[in-house]
């Protein structure tokens, strides 16, 4: 396991000082990266020799909602590997303890020149799996119907990752850019799936579409393929 401390500051929350997803998300990948490397299989074992880490699926539920200057515990581990498959559990508690957050991921290790899954991208090394009674569940495969098209975001310079490709933490920011700023006085996110299907490149232009329901389902296209597929389920405030 691995534990970090934070304080939620105002750039972390909206503007019913309640901490964004996409904050929550950033703190996640942050002890994540923080992990791989104390654990051999960071920067060193991945970058420097041409391949690179990956999310392919996201679960969060939210229990509740860190607030501002509120202090939190971020707790991560890796689960059993799966093949070529590596999923990573994280809770989020209070200084007291409390369970805020909890999320599940699965993570792949792509090849930079061919952007092919590597198999055994480590040898026979294997990350040290653990299980934590109540854990978030290996995220399910998001599904819905009946979308119609919302709007168009173009990717810009401030949205790309180090690997050349847009953050993770900006999908969903762009998904809850879909709603008008009043919805969210009433409502909150209880839990969502987001499935990572393929990379998106800067200057590139991803298509939004909503079924508009609750739990909504919503999916982002480019060039006519699928980018990911969300499902958000809303619980009123």
């Amino acid at each position: 396991m691995y534990e970090k401390k934070y304080r939620i500051e105002s750039s972390d929350v909206d503007q019913h000082l309640n901490v964004k997803l996409s904050s929550l998300m950033r703190m996640m990948q942050d002890v994540a990266t923080t992990h791989a490397e104390i654990l051999d299989v960071g920067k060193v074992a991945t970058i420097d020799r041409g391949v690179y880490w990956v999310i392919t699926r996201y679960g969060v539920t939210i229990l509740r909602a860190p607030k501002y200057l509120e202090i939190v515990n971020v707790i991560t581990y890796p689960g059993d590997d799966m093949k070529f498959i590596f999923p990573r559990y994280f809770e989020i508690r209070s200084e007291q303890g409390e369970l805020l957050v909890k999320a599940s991921t699965t993570w792949m290790i792509l090849d930079k020149e061919t952007h092919k899954v590597v198999m055994k991208p480590f040898g026979e090394h294997h990350l040290p799996g653990e299980h934590h009674e109540g854990e978030e569940p290996i995220p399910r495969k998001a599904t819905g119907e009946n979308v119609t098209f919302i709007e168009d975001r173009k990717v810009r310079y401030s949205d790309i990752d180090l690997n050349g490709h847009l953050n993770n933490t900006k999908y969903i920011e762009y998904v809850l850019d879909m709603k008008p700023t009043s919805f969210y006085k009433e409502n909150h996110i209880k839990h969502v799936i987001i499935n990572y299907e393929k990379e998106l490149m800067g200057d590139m232009t991803l298509s939004l579409y909503s079924n508009n329901q609750n739990p909504e389902y919503i999916v982002g296209k480019s060039n006519g393929d699928i980018i990911f597929e969300i499902n958000i389920e809303y619980d009123r405030n």
